[in-house]
């Protein structure tokens, strides 16, 4: 068969509305048949597919085919099966209740009973006797007791007074019976005279796999089965999809790599008195308590005269031994102390001094000869002599500050046209704090892109919602996603995408969704419906819950192809909270349309095969720079 005529095209879709005709024959198949090449001399053909999969699916635990194979590659149709080995059913059984195992998911619930006063071995609750007995005196003598463990006749004579669950009637003879409300207990259930118990007052309702309720009046068997795999997240808890993740405040604590990490305590310890400052646990402090306790005695060389108010404390003479390993004025003397010796200009010595007995007169030779080091200058014009420093500091390695809680400050020269000047300074290290704006600038927090060599494109269909390059995208497996940690409330996002729209008309709607304690936004499954981490919807432009980020963008007339740039504005950010960010798309009635990206040329010349990169940047600016900015209700109405 010929090709004359035919052309070669390049395509990323190629949609067929009647049929494809092949083989010698040029016949359209038959159903269910696939084409197969020829080879390089033979002909395209229809044909049986008889391919496999590369790689089989291997069965795991629990599941089987039903062919018996162990895998499945695609040559035969096949079922999967599943086998549930749960066979596990925990209850736990409270107050008065009895939950025995009978096997499997099997569980028979009773009430648990004293079998003193009250049991159920005849399959019914039934009072066996009340468990205090009523003892009957008359002038302190015993007359009778009951328990209503038995039936018993007691013939009193005289006045009595009938006490609480007690009525007595008949005079002189008095009768005396359970005084019974007849529906939770009863004296004479059939006519046997006995109390027993009816019911109790309050009925056990339950709800769930099993409802009902239970009072006691009848035996019940509840055979619970635990169906339900529906969970919420309950306080500190998030869950997007079927992930659990905590939900941190992002300033007391976060979740760092997975791991809960905390940052601080909520409330700081202020500490005053010798030493004064804050701590929050958020770094490591040390604080060096003086003891305030003035009870004291003298050691080697010193004296207190408690006769004096205040005590007086008197040295006399101290040696350099009784001072080894002691501390003064926070400065540690060490265990071998010197003596203090004094020797002329000569080098011959004068005299020593030991610390115990100080020499009454030292002459010295009176040289005050001196001389200046790095950066000092000494001016002998002047009587004493002036040591100074010099003006402009040279040669200086380091300027080191106390290390107190006390400020400290390094201030430049603030005369008007004569700012101090820096020049070579390394302020890299994260030690530094520096302001957020600095003159009323913006700061970009994050930035994402997709421009990789291999061109990445999604499809977004109908008016299902759909995410921009989550990573499973039709084409190409980047993501687009910005995420930062919040320094100001306000901020907003700029994006930019490439549209090819496959349906003449079409309206397209962006919309930016958003997630917290370093979850991704893709964790969250899209569909028709709303979505429910829209960044407006949960309160980061403007506070309000009510509203959704989805807007319209794009309005093709036909067959269009544009590239667009857009901004969302935050005004509701939370300091310290770490949001990851992404767009999501959707169609405003049936069609589709292509977001492409990327793609490299390696040829130099014109192809519709790259686009420009789809982009997001995430800028953080100050609330209080000027400009009118509206958000919330208010304005016109649309058309």
């Amino acid at each position: 068969m010929s090709n004359t005529g035919l052309t070669n095209i390049s395509v990323s879709e190629l949609a067929v509305q009647n049929t494809i005709l092949a083989g010698d024959d040029l016949d359209s198949g038959s159903l269910g048949q696939v084409l197969i090449s020829g080879g390089n001399t033979g002909n395209v053909r229809w044909g049986s597919n008889s391919a496999t999969l590369p790689n089989a699916l291997t069965m795991g635990s629990n599941v089987f085919l039903t062919s018996g194979n162990s895998s499945f590659d695609g040559g035969i149709a096949d079922t999967i099966n599943a086998v549930d080995t749960d066979t596990q059913l925990n209850l736990t059984g409270g107050d008065g209740i009895t939950i025995t195992n009978t096997g499997g998911l099997n569980r028979t619930i009773e009430t648990d009973n004293d079998e003193t006063t009250i049991s159920n071995s005849t399959g019914e609750n039934k009072v066996l006797k009340v468990p205090g007995t009523l003892t009957i005196t008359q002038n302190t003598t015993l007359i009778d007791t009951f328990d209503g463990s038995t039936n018993k006749t007691i013939n009193l004579e005289g006045k009595y007074t009938a006490g609480d669950g007690i009525d007595i009637s008949g005079h002189p003879v008095p009768h005396i019976e359970a005084d019974t409300d007849e529906i939770t207990i009863s004296h004479n259930v059939g006519g046997a005279e006995k109390l027993q118990v009816l019911k109790v007052p309050n009925d056990l309702t339950f709800t769930g796999y099993a409802t009902g309720t239970f009072n006691g009046s009848s035996a019940l068997n509840i055979n619970l089965v635990d169906t339900d795999t529906t969970y919420t997240a309950g306080n500190g808890m998030i869950l997007s999809g079927t992930t659990f993740s905590t939900n941190n405040d992002g300033f007391t604590i976060i979740n760092s790599s997975g791991s809960n990490e905390v940052l601080r305590v909520p409330n700081s310890l202020t500490f005053t008195g010798y030493t004064t400052g804050v701590y929050d646990g958020s770094s490591s402090l040390n604080i060096n308590l003086i003891d305030t306790d003035t009870t004291y005695q003298g050691g080697t060389g010193i004296s207190i005269d408690t006769a004096t108010n205040p005590d007086t404390i008197n040295c006399s003479n101290i040696p350099n031994t009784a001072l080894a390993n002691s501390t003064i004025s926070g400065i540690s003397l060490g265990s071998n102390l010197a003596n203090l010796t004094f020797y002329s200009s000569s080098g011959a010595l004068i005299t020593s001094y030991n610390g115990a007995n100080p020499p009454t007169s030292i002459t010295l030779d009176g040289d005050t000869t001196y001389q200046g080091g790095n950066n000092i200058s000494i001016d002998t014009s002047t009587n004493p002599d002036t040591i100074d420093l010099d003006a402009s500091l040279t040669n200086i390695e380091d300027i080191t500050f106390v290390s107190a809680p006390i400020s400290t400050t390094l201030k430049g020269n603030d005369y008007p046209l004569n700012k101090t000047t820096c020049s070579y300074l390394d302020l890299s290290s994260s030690t530094n704090v520096f302001p957020n704006f600095v003159g009323g600038s913006e700061i970009l927090k994050s930035m994402s892109y997709v421009d990789n060599s291999a061109q990445n494109y999604n499809r977004i269909y109908n008016t299902a919602n759909e995410y921009f390059f989550s990573g499973s995208q039709d084409s190409g497996s980047d993501t687009l996603e910005i995420d930062f940690t919040a320094t100001s409330t306000t901020g907003y996002c700029e994006y930019g995408f490439y549209a090819n729209t496959l349906t003449p008309g079409l309206v397209f709607c962006v919309g930016i969704a958003a997630a917290t304690a370093g979850t991704s936004p893709f964790s969250t499954t899209l569909t028709s419906s709303p979505v429910s981490i829209d960044a407006y919807k949960i309160g980061l432009f403007d506070g309000t819950t009510t509203t959704y980020s989805l807007k319209e963008i794009l309005d093709f007339t036909s067959y269009e192809n544009t590239y667009i740039t857009s901004k969302f504005f935050f005004n509701n950010l939370n300091v310290g909270t770490r949001y990851r960010m992404a767009l999501y798309g959707r169609c405003y009635s049936s069609g589709s349309i292509y977001i492409n990206s990327g793609g490299k040329n390696t040829t130099g010349y014109a192809s519709r095969s790259f686009h420009q990169p789809a982009f997001m940047k995430f800028y953080e600016y100050d609330s209080s720079i000027g400009g009118a900015r509206t958000t919330g209700s208010g304005g016109g109405g649309g058309f």
